[in-house]
């Protein structure tokens, strides 16, 4: 390939998948991701709704665009067996067991909303799933035989498909789908088959219906081995890409594309043509490919390369990824444009058709899968007729192939290490991105990646050295975006992206430095700069100084700062780099550079001892002054004292320059360019050098002026020397190098200088000294080394003559000799009966002989034992193997081997420890192996039956499976055969390339079948790599997989900060459940632990110690009182510690007794001597009720804390659930049009069957065209602004047209002009302007938009609503279902009175339940009848009545079914089957209990219905309600229903009774408190909710999240129009957009949760929400609520909170003011997208027919108001309403 191309593919920006556990470790804060709990096999997208579907192992998923899941449906495991035939129940199938079903095939199926699922099990039978709710089966069936086995039940056989049409004789059109499947066993022949999707005559669904032998049922199909990797459509084409073998004995795979005309019904067309990618085809096997446009630049640089032909960018390429047939250490990627694909398939038939096989004389043609050797390319067509065959015929030969010689080439354009398993192409600027994604570990996740992440981007190197074609730097914003989202990208270099482009950087400077002594002017040469405008600004900044810049010709110039301004030097420097900044408008950075200014005053420090060397050679072209001895800047007029260039005087080579110490030398040096003085009197000044450690060193001299002091330029270096020093003794001293003149001094005993020693010099060394002998232990035998310490050993190894070891010969070993030092020689054996023991003596030249002191011995070791005595065969054990006389050799001389297997010695001594090496034999565990220690070449001593190696540890299971990169959590790996192991450690690797140097942890403990490990630190800045766990037993290692390891948690700060004895502590962030649990975690105040009480992805709830810890840090320990101290909060996740925030403990001031005692306890005692006095009146039974009212009092002061804290923690836990799916997807969010139809139409007075909600209209069915060509020009009358306006302003001056009726005919209206949404807002805008100046003449600006009086008024509610269904959906729709679901669950969790609607828990005090009910909690276990044995467990009370019961039963066995589609209480029945017999539960019946005049509703209680009873709910076809299944008294019966006196839980004259009681002022203060005592439950459910409150108002009232574009649109809107107006503050406008917005939509979207989602809100739900309704609106105003004990409840309970509330709303509003406008032009496109998506869907002719129920109403006064209109008149629009009446009334007019 060319070097263009080279070049084109580093636009590829690979960004591996990795499709595996462990491939999981891009940016996550980027990510979407969604997990499977099996392996996923095939995933596909449907192109119209964006869901995606996933086809894992045993389930189908469906997910939403942001990969939440929607549905899924479960498919396996299945009873099954590989030789049964289906169905299972047959007798034929025998030993089925559960079988996982994994998913074969996922095809996409439009024309009729399904999805066609095939899987491994009964012979891979497919069915068809719904595209909208997957967990609904459209068609299965298995009992229709082998025709309609599609997949493959073999694991390893792929199959792909392709959706198709098929047209058959009769020229009907079927769906179809084209299957390519390799060879299996137990699997049908049919390469290529074609699968109908309907039932048609003979037909069935998923038959194969052509019927071509030649590629499907062929005896040569086990052969070929076909591996099929894509399918696709193309130009009426379909191709098949596979790999296959050439049918022959060897089995090597080669790559194939097929293809096959789409309207062939019988494969005539079949060919396939081979593919070869690499060098020599070294790619061989195809593993994946993707077919798509390649972009202009691709397109170019493939048409440049010559490879290819030419390619354009809209022509189709196929990418595929293909490997070695026998080896995956790597892949390559290759490209094929389709139409060189088709050419060369033309080609191949041509040649078969015309020219018997043959291209240019050669074979070119092959016929696969035949068994035909003669010639079958016999047919002789006429090339201009050939393109009427190009599908092939009966009489033509088939199926065809390349021959390999003609097969298509392709170099690698890109190779990678590992397998690469899938590719995936995009076009992003005319460049091509491949995501490629390779096989490390198993799948189990499917990400969806944002490849573009240019906001994480700070400069724009950063932004365009990836080369990512999504990303480029916006220059003058100075910012990294996409081009669409630079606003002047289209301007001459307005975004950069490279590699055409390089950031605008800071070239060079002119002049390109100065003095720090000086200023000026500098240019800057700038090339690239972007085109400025007039109003852009330039300046350069430096760090202290900033000037205006100018710009021509690509130049900037600025002024440079002065002198003063700049910093100091630096030392060792001579010169200070000053950074320059270029900024365009004050805020954006262009480039910057450092500027240098030089100090020529500063150069000397370079080196000085040549001070004017280092002035004149500085870069800076400074001078030197001779006279003062100083450095200055260039200064032409003082030349006659400075010297420049090589004119410096200075001092120079020195002589001698080697000089032994000790002995008084004379040195002479020269002088140069002396001239300059003219006088010189100087001094020399040296240094005195220590020698202890060197035998020579350099020392430097120099010269001095004497006047000045000063130094002058002197390169005066000489070495001094030690003859002593390493020259000890005699030898030493003579092999010292001649140069140094060194003689041995006998008078001395040293070595010395000669001259220094001139009558006592040594001709001769004395005698050979030995010091040591080592080792002083040798074998009998002899054969090892010993070493012989010593002095005056000879000076060359010649030297040494003879030597002997206990009078034994021993041979010198040359090689190891040291001078004088040391000598090594090899002993031999000992002769029998001599002594084992002597001297060793030592002969060197001329006879001298030294003998040792120290003796030798001759031994022989015994080796006894070894420990342990068994080990893995993967070596590694340490063992110990002790005896006598081990220690008999040096540790250079022993070697260990164990049954012939290397054992590495570690210590040698009295015993000897050696580290096993790997036992390869086959025979498991081994026999008893002897250990044998050899010593030197001689002797042995062994062990028999010593040590037996067993099989490796093996490794079952570890968890849990991740870490964070801290480290330090505990891993536990369970197994067997660790007793064997001694050293167990884990590390980790950091990439698939190399180990990151990650330091290893032990093991922590250990039995013989579980070891544990503390997981190893990762280095942070490492977090982006794949990370590779291992665990090393000993020599055997094995990766953990899965194992992940996730980025450390974050944390926010901490906000409660005050810790009482009962509090909470909630911990927020995010990342918490990754990589740790609540058991696990950690957490400390001050140094005392606090208990986790539970952990969640992104909230921690601690415990905190009940009484006050010590604090953590040492200044806190000085104090003795601690009471205000603040202790660090510390969270510690295995290795990781963070300090969250500080907390201190509510202070108790303490009084001293001696207050106490006279304070408290004296006026104590008097109110209890005037209490006794007052309370001995009283009655004994007041006495008991108030002391009954007090003990309540006390201990409801007691548990309110208590309660709100283990309440939270309880709701918290339980909702996990519920926030589990709400992460899958299952916010039952309504659709646009029943979304629309509740907030229009619902609250009207006919509600669900209003006729715009059921959209059906009482027309004849004879008038129904004439009726529906009326409404369309009726609509056209409605798109005149003209008449609309002139129809509203008449409706609206109508005294009978009330707020009721304008409000429907302005939601009627909204309907009718949804399809022109922007119209809609054109007519709104004109209507709200009319609206807004009447407010402002009438000088009550602040009214307006407050109530809907007007029809503008709900039009604006209306659009509201439509404009922001999407943000419904996508932000504020989760935080309001989980409030919703909250407020719910805490209800429901207490009593609540079924007749007067009150409850236990609620935020609203009139609905607050006044007894203290007793009840407890019970645990049904349900049935459902005709759904299986499984039983669902359902939470109730025991004081709920049986419809309540049922809610509670349905919602939890229904729960994954939105409320619409679930059955009602009243279709179901339950029954109790306490015994043998069944009993029908019923709120009502002949047992029912009465008192008085009242019946009380039964209740579980009243069933006596125990805990983990067993009920039975069925569905019912006609309601009934049957008290009493053993009495027929219809008469009593009817009683019993028409008895209306009935209560549940308080009833209700009792409720009367109380309110009216008239007694003393006691009962009245008792009954008063009685009530009161029950109001705290009102906090406690507060505190409970709180977050789920906080988090709704948060996703509603932030400006820094996505801001809906009709909210900024409107918001401006009224920003414009109140700078119009005089009498409009900003107060005003705050009024307007809150009545706007938050009270004219949020308000009405919180209180009425069923207009957003598929739930029913009940009303005591309903009561608490209309608390935090209320709650918000008071947010939203400007006024200042005062509040006084006589308040309302409902205001009180948050009024904490309405401070932090309203700045929310401030800041709401500021930051939406902030934003970046929305022009008209976006405004009218958002709302045209709106229209077009969702008009269809609306009953908009129903609506048109309301509308004009209105103008019919109405009529004269429209028709007067037209009239009157000139307009109105020009256009008609009164005859056009006119003969729309008579068509609509049926009326015979003149018209």
């Amino acid at each position: 390939m060319t070097s263009w191309v080279q070049a084109a593919l580093l636009l590829l920006c690979l960004l591996l998948l990795c499709l595996s556990a462990a491939g999981n470790q891009l940016q996550k804060e980027a990510l979407l991701d969604f997990s499977s709990i099996t392996p996923i096999n095939n995933v596909v997208q449907d192109p119209r709704s964006g869901r995606v579907y996933l086809g894992a192992v045993n389930t189908i998923y469906q997910l939403d665009e942001a990969l939440r899941e929607e549905a899924r449906t479960v498919t396996g495991p299945k009873e099954d067996a590989r030789t049964c035939t289906p169905p299972v129940s047959t007798p034929y199938c025998q030993d089925t067991k559960p079988s996982p079903n994994v998913n074969k095939l996922l095809l996409v199926h439009p024309s009729n909303d399904s999805l066609i699922v095939c899987g491994s099990r009964y012979r891979g039978i497919c069915s068809l799933l719904n595209l909208s709710n997957v967990e609904q089966q459209l068609y299965y069936s298995d009992s229709k035989g082998e025709r309609t086995y599609v997949a493959s039940i073999e694991d390893g056989v792929a199959v792909v498909a392709v959706m198709s049409t098929y047209i058959n004789k009769d020229g009907n059109t079927f769906n179809v789908f084209l299957v390519g499947k390799g060879y299996g066993s137990l699997d049908s022949s049919k390469l290529i088959s074609t699968r109908i999707l309907q039932d048609y005559r003979d037909w069935v669904v998923f038959e194969s219906i052509i019927e071509a032998s030649t590629v499907q049922a062929t005896p040569f199909v086990p052969k070929y081995l076909h591996d099929f990797r894509h399918a696709f459509k193309e130009e009426g084409f379909v191709y098949f890409l596979f790999s296959r073998t050439m049918g022959s004995t060897d089995n090597k795979n080669f790559t194939f594309v097929s293809r096959l005309c789409e309207d062939d019904p019988h494969y005539y067309s079949y060919t396939e043509l081979q593919l070869n990618c690499g060098p020599g085809n070294r790619y061989n096997k195809v593993q994946a490919a993707y077919v798509a446009s390649p972009g202009k630049e691709l397109a170019r640089g493939m048409t440049e390369s010559g490879q290819y032909g030419k390619v354009l960018a809209w022509h189709k390429v196929l990418f595929m990824v293909a490997s070695p047939d026998d080896d995956g250490a790597d892949s390559a990627l290759c490209m094929y444009p389709l139409n060189t694909i088709n050419e060369r398939l033309v080609d191949i038939i041509s040649a078969c058709y015309s020219d018997s096989g043959k291209i240019a004389g050669i074979p070119a043609v092959d016929i696969p899968y035949s068994y035909k050797t003669d010639e079958f390319c016999t047919s002789h067509i006429d090339k201009d007729t050939l393109n009427n065959y190009k599908c092939g015929a009966d009489f033509l030969p088939s199926p065809l192939a390349s021959k390999p010689e003609f097969a298509q080439q392709a170099k690698a354009v890109i190779i990678r290490r590992g397998l690469l398993t899938a590719v995936a192409i995009a076009v992003e600027n005319d460049h091509t991105i491949a995501f490629l994604g390779n096989s490390l570990g198993e799948v189990y996740k499917i990400t969806k990646v944002p490849v573009q992440t240019c906001h994480l981007k700070t400069d724009c190197q950063s932004c365009v050295s990836p080369w990512d074609p999504y990303c480029g730097w916006c220059v003058l914003e100075g910012r990294c975006t996409r081009r669409s989202d630079c606003r002047r990208a289209e301007e001459k270099n307005g975004w950069l992206w490279s590699p055409k482009q390089q950031c605008v950087k800071i070239v060079s400077f002119n002049p390109p430095n100065l003095s720090c002594k000086k200023t000026q002017q500098v240019e800057i040469n700038m090339p690239s700069l972007p085109s400025f405008g007039q109003a852009d600004r330039l300046c350069c900044v430096f760090p202290s100084y900033m000037s205006n810049a100018t710009m021509s010709s690509g130049q900037v110039t600025c002024a440079l700062p002065n002198p003063v301004s700049l910093p100091s030097t630096p030392e060792h420097q001579d010169f200070v780099a000053v950074p320059i900044k270029i900024f365009v408008n004050e805020s954006v950075e262009l480039a910057t550079r450092e500027f240098n200014f030089y100090n020529c005053s500063a150069t000397v420090r370079k080196a000085e001892s040549t001070p004017c060397l280092s002035c004149v050679a500085s870069p800076w072209g400074c001078q030197w002054n001779t006279q003062d001895h100083t450095c200055r800047d260039k200064d032409d007029t003082v030349i006659s004292i400075c010297v420049q260039g090589a004119r410096c005087p200075q001092f120079e080579n020195p002589d001698p320059v080697l000089i032994p110490v000790g002995f008084k030398t004379t040195i002479g040096f020269e002088g140069i360019n002396l001239d300059v003085y003219q006088v010189l009197e100087k001094k020399i000044v040296s240094y005195i050098f220590s020698l202890d450690k060197s035998q020579e060193t350099n020392v430097l001299f120099y010269v001095k002026d004497k006047q000045t002091g000063k130094k002058i330029d002197s390169t005066l270096n000489v070495t001094l020397y030690s003859c002593s020093l390493g020259r000890e003794d005699c030898s030493l001293c003579k092999n010292a190098d001649p140069k140094y003149r060194c003689v041995w001094c006998v008078k001395r005993k040293s070595c010395v200088y000669e001259k220094l020693c001139t009558n006592d010099q040594g001709t001769e060394c004395p005698d050979p000294h030995i010091t040591d002998i080592i080792p002083r232990y040798g074998p009998v035998r002899g054969g090892i080394s010993v070493t012989i310490k010593g002095s005056n050993l000879g000076i060359h190894k010649e030297d040494i003559k003879a030597i002997s070891v206990v009078g034994v010969p021993c041979i010198h070993q040359e090689n190891k000799y040291a001078v004088s030092t040391s000598v090594v020689c090899e002993i031999g054996p000992l002769e029998p009966l001599s002594t084992n023991w002597g001297q060793v003596e030592v002969e060197v030249e001329g006879g001298k002989r030294g003998t040792s002191s120290a003796l030798f011995t001759y031994r022989d070791p015994i080796a006894r034992s070894v420990h342990p005595a068994n080990g893995s065969k993967a070596g590694g054990t340490v063992i110990t193997i002790s005896g006598f006389n081990l220690d008999t050799a040096t540790r250079e001389d022993i070697a260990v081997t164990v049954g012939g297997v290397p054992c590495i010695d570690l210590t040698f001594g009295a015993a000897i420890t050696c580290r096993m090496g790997e036992y390869r034999a086959d025979k498991v565990p081994s026999d008893l192996l002897t250990v044998t220690v050899k010593y030197g070449k001689r002797t042995t001593t062994a062990v028999p039956t010593a040590f037996q190696f067993w099989e490796n540890p093996t490794i079952l299971d570890h968890h849990p499976k991740g870490s964070f990169v801290c480290g330090g959590r505990t891993i536990v790996v369970t197994g067997s055969g660790f007793d064997l192991i001694q050293n167990a450690i884990m590390r980790v690797q950091a990439s698939a390339d190399k180990w990151s140097g990650i330091t290893p942890t032990e093991v922590w403990t250990k039995n013989n079948t579980v070891i544990q490990f503390l997981t190893p630190a990762v280095n942070r800045s490492s977090e982006t790599h794949l990370f590779r766990t291992f665990i090393q037993l000993d020599n055997w290692g094995r990766e953990l997989k899965p194992f992940d390891y996730h980025p450390d948690p974050a944390f926010d700060p901490l906000t409660k900060k005050i810790i009482t004895e009962t509090s909470i502590i909630v911990v927020t962030g995010r990342g918490f459940e990754k990589a740790m649990t609540a058991k696990e975690a950690q957490a400390f105040v001050g140094d005392v632990p606090c208990y986790v009480n539970a952990l969640q992805d992104d909230k921690l709830f601690l415990d905190p110690p009940s009484s006050q810890p010590q604090a953590r840090s040492k200044r806190h320990r000085r104090r003795r009182d601690t009471s205000s101290d603040t202790l660090d909060l510390l969270i510690k996740f295995g290795n990781g510690e963070w300090v969250v925030g500080s907390v201190h403990y509510e202070s108790n001031n303490e009084v001293p007794l001696f207050i106490i005692i006279p304070a408290v306890i004296i006026p104590m005692l008097l109110i209890i001597l005037v209490s006794v006095y007052c309370y001995r009146r009283k009655s004994q039974q007041a006495e008991r009720e108030y002391e009954k009212v007090k003990h309540q009092l006390e201990n409801l002061e007691e548990s309110v804390r208590d309660r709100c804290k283990k309440e939270f923690t309880d709701l918290m836990i339980e909702m996990e659930d519920h926030t589990n799916e709400l992460s899958e997807g299952r916010i039952p969010f309504l659709d646009y049009k029943t979304y629309t139809d509740r907030v229009f139409f619902l609250p009207s007075k006919d509600g669900a069957n209003d006729v715009m909600i059921t959209g059906k209209l009482d027309i004849p069915e004879a008038r129904k065209a004439i009726v529906g060509q009326a409404l369309n020009q009726f609509s056209n009358l409605l798109n005149s602004k003209t008449f609309l306006i002139n129809f509203i302003k008449t409706l609206e001056g109508r005294p009978d047209f009330n707020a009721r009726a304008k409000v429907y005919f302005a939601s009627l209206l909204t309907v009718a002009l949804h399809g022109k949404l922007e119209y809609y807002t054109d007519i709104m805008r004109t209507l709200l302007l009319e609206l807004m100046g009447n407010y402002v003449d009438s000088k009550n600006p602040k009214l307006m938009l407050r109530r809907s009086e007007t029809v503008v008024e709900r039009m604006l509610c209306n659009w509201m609503s439509i404009c922001l269904y999407q943000f419904l959906k996508d932000s504020a729709g989760e935080p309001l279902y989980k409030l919703f679901r909250a407020i719910k669950h805490q209800t429901e969790k207490g009593p609540v009175d079924a007749r007067v609607k009150k409850a236990k828990y609620t935020l609203n005090d009139t609905g607050l339940l006044g007894d203290d009910v007793e009840y407890c909690v019970l645990t049904l276990q349900v049935l459902v009848h005709g759904e299986g044995p499984d039983v669902t467990p359902v939470k109730v009370l025991n004081c709920d009545t049986v419809s309540q019961v049922k809610e509670k039963i349905i919602e939890a066995v229904y729960r994954n079914l939105p409320y619409s589609q679930r059955p009602k209480v009243d279709s179901v029945s339950l029954e109790w089957r306490p015994g043998s017999t069944g009993q029908i539960l019923s709120d009502l019946d002949l047992t029912s209990q009465k008192e008085g005049r009242w019946r009380r509703i039964n209740t579980l209680a009243h069933y006596n219905v125990r805990d983990n009873a067993t009920l039975v709910l069925s569905i019912v076809l006609h309601t009934q309600q049957n008290y009493d299944q053993n009495q027929d008294n219809q008469e009593e019966r009817n009683a019993l229903l028409e008895d209306d006196k009935v209560f549940h839980l308080v009833r209700p004259d009792e409720l009367d009774e109380m309110k009216s009681k008239r007694g003393s002022m006691k009962d009245k203060s008792m009954t008063k408190a009685i009530t009161e005592i029950y109001l705290t439950r009102l906090l406690s459910v507060k505190g409970t909710l709180q977050q789920f409150v906080d988090d709704f108002f948060r996703s509603v009232l932030c400006s820094g999240a996505v801001v809906p574009p009709a909210i900024k649109y409107f918001f401006d809107f009224l920003d414009e129009q109140a700078l119009k107006h005089d009498n409009v503050d900003e107060e005003t406008v705050h009024i307007w957009k809150t009545n706007s917005l938050p009270l004219r939509f949020w308000v009405n979207i919180l209180k009425n949760p069923h207009f957003t989602f598929d739930v029913h809100v009940t009303e005591v739900v309903d009561a608490s929400l209309s608390v935090i309704a209320q709650t918000f609106m008071d947010a939203c105003t400007k006024t200042e609520h005062k509040l006084s004990r006589d308040s309302p409840s409902n205001k009180l309970l948050y009024a904490k909170e309405i401070s932090t509330y309203k700045k929310m709303v401030d800041d709401y509003y500021k930051g939406i003011r902030q934003m970046v406008s929305v022009s008209d032009q976006d405004m009218n496109t958002h709302l045209a997208e709106v229209s077009r998506t969702h008009t269809d869907k609306l009953n908009t002719q129903v609506a048109l027919h309301q509308l004009y129920q209105y103008a019919s109403k109405y009529y004269d006064g429209i028709i007067q108001s037209l009239d009157e209109d000139p307009a109105a008149q020009s256009k008609q629009l009164t005859l056009r309403l006119q003969r729309i009446a008579a068509a609509l009334e049926n009326k015979v007019t003149d018209l």
